[in-house]
């Protein structure tokens, strides 16, 4: 076994996680037995955040009535998410049955000149992360992109366009700048939204050397998002890393709900838990609350044996 091969097999085995889903991953990525939904869960399929974020905004759609989604990622570069995000709207399509339409938003060039410090250009340079836009539209098969500077593609799209009711916006512009020009799309009508929207940003987490704070970059712009809008606020999904898979990750720190207080359809209903009528024979024994949830419930644990 070469090096990259005993790279590839020791690397696994390293994952603080449990061996079993090791073994499960392994096993699914051979025979393909898990459901989708298990597969987020266990981090079988590739960017499982992007899956989780627009599976639960489809379920959303769907307790509310709405036929088809959009979903939309700032920063494609090369275009591999933009890619993954193809292989989830069809699995999310197949399962909640919520049509999925797709853009990816992009220079196209390369990132442009930072602004100033809180691009936090000792990260990011000029002509980084440049798409080849040939290749890249030769393997993608539905999402739609849209090259250009985003404070001048934006508004266009939002001028010209009327997709689906956006649930899902992945943010990876990387600077401030940029990333404050794609929060102006929460500017738009609310009818181009969900009343809830799932966001992931994904630059935010990292080692010292990365050293992300809300002075700078992604965080700033949120944090400054956030101060300048009353009726809209931008915030961490608190307790995602109980519900987002069974397996620890960092994307479960990068997951936000943007949430447009305003939107006729903010304070409908989608939750299936209606009552919780006492128990028979429960006697003085505190009741475990069950979690409202979207996704298809748990099956009951079956009673233990008698020994």
């Amino acid at each position: 076994m070469g090096r990259g091969g005993l790279a590839r097999f020791v690397a696994p085995l390293a994952e603080a996680v449990p061996l079993r889903f090791v073994a499960l991953r392994a096993l699914d990525r051979r025979l393909n037995f898990l459901s989708y939904a298990s597969k987020l869960n266990y981090g079988v399929v590739e960017r499982p955040h992007y899956g989780h974020c627009l599976l639960q905004a489809a379920l959303i759609a769907r307790k509310l009535g709405y036929p088809a989604i959009t979903a939309i990622e700032f920063g494609v570069a090369g275009g591999n998410g933009l890619v993954a995000l193809e292989r989830h709207a069809e699995h999310v399509e197949r399962e909640v049955g919520i049509a999925v339409a797709l853009y990816g938003f992009d220079s196209g060039s390369g990132m442009p000149d930072p602004v100033d410090y809180r691009d936090m250009p000792y990260l990011w340079q000029p002509g980084y992360f440049k798409m080849d836009v040939d290749a890249l539209r030769t393997r993608l098969s539905r999402a739609e992109l849209r090259l250009g500077p985003v404070e001048e593609t934006l508004p266009r799209f939002l001028r010209e366009e009327s997709p689906p009711p956006i649930g899902f916006i992945a943010f990876d512009l990387d600077y401030y700048s940029s990333t404050m020009a794609a929060l102006r799309i929460f500017d738009a009508e609310l009818s181009r939204f969900l009343p809830r929207v799932a966001c992931y940003l994904d630059d935010m987490v990292g080692d010292i050397a990365y050293a992300y704070n809300e002075f700078t970059g992604e965080l700033l712009a949120l944090k400054e998002f956030n101060a300048s809008h009353e009726r809209a606020k931008i915030v961490p999904v608190n307790g995602i890393r109980f519900y987002g898979g069974r397996i620890p990750r960092l994307w479960h720190e990068q997951i936000f709900a943007a949430h447009l207080f305003d939107h006729p359809d903010y304070n409908r209903p989608i939750s299936d838990l209606a009552q919780l009528p006492l128990r028979e024979g429960e006697g003085n024994r505190p009741s475990q609350k069950a979690k409202p949830g979207l996704i298809w419930p748990r099956r009951p644990r079956r009673p233990r044996r008698a020994v």
